[in-house]
């Protein structure tokens, strides 16, 4: 279940601050997103693509409600002379279809953010599989296609015990599937591409090998260090049906961690939440470590319960330090990444 409360509290746990937050996207309602920002005196303002901007599920989507203001986005210099005006501060995606222009409103704002160059590296299954190959990260092997000839193809000449059949979008509302065969493959394009395009406005799916059925999601949040590298920290991890009742603990709960720091890394997260899921073969064997399902740089998923007995990261969060500063917060924001070949 995504709870949006857990990851903002989250986020503030970098420090206390003043001032006003935008909220990119928030097509349902905005949920919570308001009330947590308020409990610590932040005011929020919603940001709305206007209708022929959204995804064709959210174009009649109801206005959300506790929001101090709302500004109608039509163009990216426009919105972002509206929100300095309203002294915005900090800028978060509500969800999957606010990850890339939330970040290129933080950038114009001057605020600490990603390299908007890169935005899918936060949000794509197939652009994050094809960064973390070319880095010789371990990721499921797959393609990435809108077209089912393609996908049915790259299975024939990639035989697997089994196929996941997802949205290139990670975060929707719409499942992924698991397939036998070709034959299956076939049989379940047709309802999952129509369903990714109208959640996401893109119908690009994502077939790889079947993960591991032990499957995990972690939460983290990243903040500026010392040296105003980032730092991950992982806040939260637990098991998905059918990995088991309860998260891993020893070696194998830490290769979880430092897997999910060397993915963060890889996908370019500077500040903010993030919620990553991941594989673990299907004994959780030392031969075969985690691989990637997909991640999200948006505060969503969690859900997660605490992670206690695990080292840090190689970079550690030091709980002594003061927190002067909120994450994505008027910070000197990192040089422009160059964005990874072949367009992700």
């Amino acid at each position: 279940m995504t709870t949006v409360p857990s990851a903002v509290a989250a986020v503030l746990r970098a420090g206390p601050t003043t001032g006003t937050v935008a909220v990119v996207a928030p097509y349902e309602g905005g949920g919570p997103c308001p009330r947590a920002f308020a409990r610590h005196d932040l005011r929020t303002v919603a940001v709305l693509p206007e209708p022929r901007l959204r995804p064709p599920a959210y174009r009649n989507a109801t206005p959300p409600a506790g929001y101090a203001d709302a500004v109608v986005h039509r163009g990216l210099r426009q919105t972002v002379k509206a929100l300095r005006a309203l002294g915005v501060s900090a800028v978060v995606a509500s969800g999957t279809g606010g990850i890339e222009l939330a970040e290129r409103m933080a950038w114009q704002l001057g605020l600490r953010t990603a390299d908007p160059a890169s935005s899918p590296l936060r949000y794509d299954r197939g652009a994050q599989a094809a960064r973390l190959a070319r880095l010789g990260i371990p990721a499921p092997r797959g393609i990435r296609t809108a077209r089912p000839a393609e996908a049915v193809d790259w299975a024939r000449s990639h035989p697997a015990a089994g196929y996941l059949l997802a949205p290139a979008a990670a975060g929707i509302p719409v499942d992924a599937v698991e397939c036998a065969d070709e034959d299956g493959i076939g049989a379940a394009w047709p309802a999952l591409w129509h369903a990714a395009a109208r959640y996401s406005g893109s119908p690009h799916l994502v077939l790889t090998e079947r993960p591991g059925r032990r499957r995990y999601a972690l939460d983290t949040v990243t903040r500026p260090g010392p040296d105003g590298r980032p730092e991950h920290v992982v806040t939260g991890l637990r098991a998905d049906v059918p990995a088991g009742p309860r998260a891993p603990d020893g070696p194998a709960g830490q290769a979880l961690v430092d897997y999910t720091v060397r993915v963060l890394d890889a996908l370019g997260v500077v500040c903010g939440p993030a919620a990553v899921r991941l594989a673990y073969g299907d004994d959780d064997s030392a031969d075969r470590g985690p691989l990637l399902i997909c991640a999200l740089a948006a505060p969503v998923m969690t859900g997660a319960v605490g992670v206690p007995g695990l080292r840090p990261p190689p970079i550690p969060f030091s709980e002594d330090r003061p927190r002067e500063e909120p994450l994505c917060s008027r910070h000197p924001r990192p040089g422009p990444t160059p964005p990874p070949p072949g367009g992700c």
